[in-house]
Formats: C-alpha cells, sequence, structure tokens
C-alpha cells in the first residue's frame, strides 16, 4: 500500500470517528497508570435501532520505551445472553517505540474484536461490574513504516462506583515486530488502575 492509500485511509478514519462523535449517545473517558506508564481513552457510544458504533481514541505513554495512540471503529450487538455484547470493527495504531539504542517507528491499520459482559444487566442486577476485553491484530500487509506486524489483548474490570464513574482494573499486553536496521520485537505485559467516567 502506498502512502497516498496510507493517508486516504487514515483520514477515513477520523472523518468517521468525527461524524460518529458529533451524533453519539454516551460518552466515557477512561484514565489508568501503573508506576511506569500512563493509559487514556475517550470513547463515544451511538445507539441505533439493531446495534451499537463504538468509536474511540485512545494512548499509552511509557517515556522511556513507547508512545503510542490508537483510534478505533467498531459495530456491535447484544448476543447470546444478556448482558452479553460483543463488537468487531478496525484499529489503528500510530507511534513509537525503544528498546536499547533502537528506536522504531509505529504505523499499523488492523482488525479488532471486542466482548463485554455487564453483570447489572442479568439477574446479578445488585453488582454494577462490567468484564470486558478486546483483541487487536495488524498483520504484515497492514502494517507500515518500520513495523511489520501488532498484536494488542486488553482485558477490564470496571465497578460502577457512582452513577458516573467506575473504578477500573485493566491489563493490556502488546507485542509489535519491527524490521528497520535489524529485525527486533517490543512487547509489553502490564497491569492498570484508574477511573472511568461517564457523561
Amino acid at each position: 500500500m502506498n502512502t497516498t492509500a496510507i493517508k486516504v485511509v487514515t483520514i477515513s478514519l477520523i472523518l468517521f470517528f468525527c461524524v460518529n462523535n458529533s451524533m453519539a449517545d454516551d460518552y466515557n473517558v477512561r484514565l489508568s497508570a501503573n508506576q511506569y506508564a500512563l493509559d487514556s481513552e475517550f470513547e463515544a457510544v451511538i445507539n441505533t435501532s439493531n446495534s451499537i458504533v463504538m468509536t474511540g481514541i485512545s494512548g499509552v505513554y511509557d517515556n522511556d520505551d513507547y508512545k503510542i495512540l490508537f483510534l478505533k471503529a467498531l459495530i456491535g450487538n447484544e448476543i447470546l445472553i444478556d448482558g452479553f455484547t460483543g463488537g468487531l470493527g478496525f484499529k489503528g495504531a500510530w507511534g513509537e517505540a525503544e528498546k536499547r539504542n533502537i528506536d522504531g517507528d509505529i504505523l499499523n491499520l488492523g482488525f479488532t474484536g471486542y466482548a463485554g459482559y455487564d453483570l447489572s444487566k442479568t439477574s446479578l442486577n445488585n453488582y454494577p461490574v462490567i468484564l470486558s476485553s478486546s483483541l487487536f491484530f495488524s498483520p504484515e500487509p497492514l502494517s507500515f513504516g518500520d513495523t511489520k506486524k501488532f498484536i494488542e489483548i486488553l482485558a477490564e474490570c470496571s465497578w460502577k462506583v457512582l452513577d458516573q464513574a467506575a473504578l477500573i482494573l485493566s491489563y493490556r499486553y502488546f507485542e509489535i515486530d519491527f524490521t528497520n536496521r535489524t529485525k527486533w520485537e517490543k512487547s509489553e505485559s502490564a497491569g492498570y488502575l484508574g477511573l472511568k467516567f461517564f457523561f
């Protein structure tokens, strides 16, 4: 894929994100951290007659090792049982990573899947807890710059302590293969603690 095609895909995702945000029914902001890194996300959710559309922008920052910005757009629906939601869509990653004296640029567009289980919509409605996870995978044909492949796994447990706020515990694993100068890999496995606000 040439540079023009990359620009077209990027602009299309940004426009899709902005248009959807102007029509959103719900917003949430997540702020979390551990002793090494910061993680944040702004998400807009649009409810349609048969499904939901989730768009968001997020970032994870570690001053010494990596800085990554993500953009996502998914279509989801409640499936199988009450409170269980699944979704599929696209996600992009842009940033940079470093390992020892080597650094590399990150530019990926890939596929993402989401699953969430809201206990408050089940027979356990006294427990305002949401369990969720997502997978992001960008294979070699959709990886640009110095990157060859990108995989990210997220898992989150949020407990709604107030109507507009939740305490969250999350886990992120990512692995990036690079091909600049020499073949090398950057991976991270870390937990985060933080808050999520709903609007």
